[in-house]
C-alpha cells in the first residue's frame, strides 16, 4: 500500500514548492488504530456536512475526520436553481443562460461548461432536499429577490450590463425572519452536524487526513488520520473517500504556486486550517490540479498610505465611506484602471494583474450625494457604510482624505504628476460628454470631480478562500494526470477543480458554497449509487 501525508517545510531540491515533494509513507507499525467504514470524508466543512447528512441517512457507515475542534461555521448562504423555495417567489433560471453565461463570466479555460449543467441540474432537489431537513428543525430557507450588497451590481441604477446576474442565494432564518445580515445569524452548519449524527455518522475532531492510502490496483482504500493525541489511525473505507478539506489560502506558498496574482492581497479574511490538505494528499497519489487557482475577493477593504490595514475601524465595517461606489478609481501612478461600476468582485481583478501593489485610489468631490443616482446604491450593510458622516469619520481616522485642490490630492497620494492630470482630465471631459468612451461605464455614474473639496481613499482587494483545485470529473471523482478517475476518490467544494477558471464569477452568487454542497451530496449519491441527473457524461 502507497500512502502520504503532509508536505515538508523545506524547499524541494529540484526547485519546485515543497508541497509538490510527496513525503515518505507512514509505516504500518505508527498506525494504532484502524476503522473499517463505507465511506470516510476529510473535512467537517460547508460541504462535508451535507455529504454526511446524505450517507447516514442512507444507512452508509460513514466517518468524518476533522482538522478543527468543531464543524464549519455557518455562512451567508448557499444557492441554487429552480428550487420549491425560489420557484413558489416566481424566480426561475434558464438552464442556457446560466451555463453559457457562467462559463464566460468567469474565464472559462479549466472550467467545464458540463459542471455548470450538472450543478444546475441537481441544485434544485438538493435545496428540497435541505429545506426538508431545516423546516424539521425550525429553520426557514428563504429565497431573495433583491438582496445585494455594496457595488454588486444586482437591481442597482446603472448597474453594469457587461453580465447576466444570478443572483440564486438561499439563506437559513430563524422563525422571526432573522439571519445573517440582519445581525441574527443562524447556526444552520450545526443543525447539519446534529442531524448527521442522529443518523450515525461519526465525527472525529482535532483529527486532521494526513494521507490517503492508493492500493497495487490503483484505488484508493482510505486515509490515514491523526487523532487527538497526534496517533495514526486508518480509516478504511470499502465504498469510497471524499475530499471536502476546503482551500488553499492558508498556505502562501501553495496558493501564489497556482496564482501569484493573489499573494499581492492585504485583508486575508480565511480559516488558518485551510492549507490545502485535501489537494495535497490527493497530488502525492497522482491526481492532477487545475493549472490555476483564482480567489474569492472582497474589492474594497480600506488600507492606509503605506497600504497596510487600519487600526481605526470599529469592526462593522471594513470598506471607507464612498470609496466602494463608481467613483472614479486609479492605480498608483494615477492611471485609471477600469468601468468603476462593474458588479461587485469584478473589480478585484485589475487590481490584482494591474498594479504592482494590488491597490487603487477612489477619487471623488464633496457635491457625491447630490451627483449619484437615488437608490443606487447601498446606503448601509455590514461592508460599509456609505454617508457623508462616515466619510468624515474616515477622514480624522487617516483612512480617507481630504483636500481643497486636485493638484494637492495628486501630491499627496503620490501620484506621476502627468499621468494623473491626464488621466483626470479625460475622465471629466467623459463625463461632460455622457459616454465613458475608454471604458464605457455606465452614463449614470459618469459625474465630473468638480466640486471641492476633494476626497481620496486607498484599497485593496481581501479574500476568504481559493477556489481552484483537484481534476475531477462529471460525477465528482478525481482524475490522474491522464484525466482518468481514481478509483474510490472523491472530491468536492474549494477541495476539488474543474468548475472556476482565474476569476470567481461576481455575478453568479453563492456559487462557491452553492456548487459546493450539491457536488458533495452528488459524490456520495454516485458512492452509493444513487440516482441523480446526469448531464454530458
Amino acid at each position: 500500500q502507497g500512502a502520504w501525508h503532509s508536505a515538508a517545510k523545506a524547499p524541494a531540491a529540484s526547485g519546485q514548492p515543497s508541497f509538490l515533494t510527496p513525503p515518505d509513507p507512514i509505516p504500518d507499525s505508527d498506525i494504532v488504530e484502524t476503522v473499517e467504514c463505507d465511506i470516510v470524508i476529510c473535512g467537517a466543512g460547508i460541504c462535508g456536512l451535507p455529504a454526511a447528512m446524505l450517507a447516514a441517512e442512507n444507512g452508509a457507515n460513514v466517518h468524518v475526520v476533522e482538522k478543527g475542534s468543531t464543524y464549519g461555521l455557518f455562512r451567508l448562504c448557499t444557492a441554487g436553481f429552480n428550487s420549491d423555495v425560489q420557484t413558489k417567489l416566481g424566480l426561475t433560471t434558464d438552464r442556457k443562460e446560466f451555463v453559457t453565461s457562467t462559463w464566460a463570466i468567469t474565464n472559462g479555460v479549466q472550467g467545464r461548461m458540463s459542471s455548470y449543467g450538472l450543478w444546475f441540474d441537481n441544485s434544485g432537489p438538493y435545496v428540497n432536499w435541505l429545506e426538508k431537513i431545516f423546516n424539521e428543525n425550525q429553520l426557514i430557507p428563504a429565497a431573495s429577490l433583491d438582496y445585494k450588497i455594496t457595488n454588486d451590481g444586482v437591481g442597482m441604477p446603472g448597474a453594469s450590463p457587461l453580465w447576466q446576474a444570478f443572483a440564486q442565494m438561499i439563506f437559513f432564518a430563524q422563525e422571526d425572519g432573522g439571519f445573517f445580515a440582519t445581525g441574527n445569524p443562524v447556526d444552520w452548519t450545526g443543525v447539519m452536524e446534529a442531524y448527521a449524527t442522529e443518523k450515525g455518522a461519526t465525527f472525529h475532531y482535532d483529527s486532521p487526513a494526513v494521507q490517503l492510502v492508493r492500493d497495487e490496483s490503483g484505488r484508493c482504500t482510505g486515509v490515514i488520520a491523526k487523532n487527538e493525541s497526534d496517533e495514526y489511525v486508518r480509516y478504511n473505507a470499502a465504498k469510497g473517500v471524499l475530499l471536502t478539506t476546503g482551500d488553499m489560502a492558508a498556505d502562501r506558498e501553495m496558493m501564489a504556486h497556482y496564482n501569484v496574482s493573489l499573494s499581492k492581497i492585504v485583508r486575508y479574511n480565511i480559516n488558518t486550517n485551510d492549507t490545502g490538505d485535501g489537494q495535497k494528499m490527493g497530488i502525492w497519489i497522482g491526481a492532477d490540479m487545475d493549472e490555476f487557482a483564482c480567489g474569492d475577493l472582497w474589492p474594497f477593504a480600506a488600507v492606509m498610505m503605506d497600504g497596510t490595514l487600519p487600526t481605526t475601524f470599529d469592526g462593522t465595517h471594513f470598506y471607507a465611506g464612498v470609496a466602494n461606489l463608481p467613483v472614479l478609481m486609479v492605480d498608483g501612478a494615477g492611471r485609471r484602471l477600469m468601468a468603476e461600476n462593474l458588479p461587485f468582485q469584478s473589480p478585484s481583478i485589475p487590481k490584482l494583474t494591474c498594479t504592482p501593489d494590488g491597490c487603487a485610489w477612489s477619487i471623488w468631490d464633496s457635491a457625491w450625494k447630490e451627483k449619484f443616482p437615488e437608490g443606487g446604491y447601498m446606503v448601509e450593510d455590514y461592508t460599509a457604510s456609505n454617508t457623508q458622516e462616515e466619510v468624515d469619520k474616515n477622514v480624522e481616522n487617516g483612512i480617507t482624505f481630504k483636500f481643497d485642490t486636485i493638484e494637492e490630492l495628486c501630491e499627496h497620494c503620490g501620484f506621476d504628476k502627468d499621468i494623473f492630470m491626464a488621466t483626470f482630465e479625460r475622465y471629466n471631459e467623459l463625463c461632460e460628454a455622457g459616454e465613458d468612451l475608454d471604458f464605457y461605464k455606465d452614463p449614470l455614474w459618469m459625474n465630473a470631480i468638480d466640486t471641492p473639496p476633494f476626497y481620496a481613499s486607498k484599497h485593496c482587494s481581501s479574500m476568504t478562500s481559493t477556489r481552484g483545485g483537484l481534476k475531477n470529473d462529471e460525477r465528482c471523482r478525481v482524475l490522474d494526470k491522464e484525466g482518468r478517475p481514481i478509483p474510490g476518490l472523491y472530491a468536492a467544494g474549494n477541495t476539488a477543480g474543474s468548475f472556476y477558471g482565474n476569476v470567481y464569477p461576481p455575478n453568479v452568487m453563492g456559487s462557491g458554497i452553492g456548487h459546493g454542497q450539491c457536488f458533495a451530496w452528488l459524490a456520495v449519491k454516485d458512492i452509493l449509487g444513487l440516482d441523480y441527473i446526469h448531464a454530458n457524461i
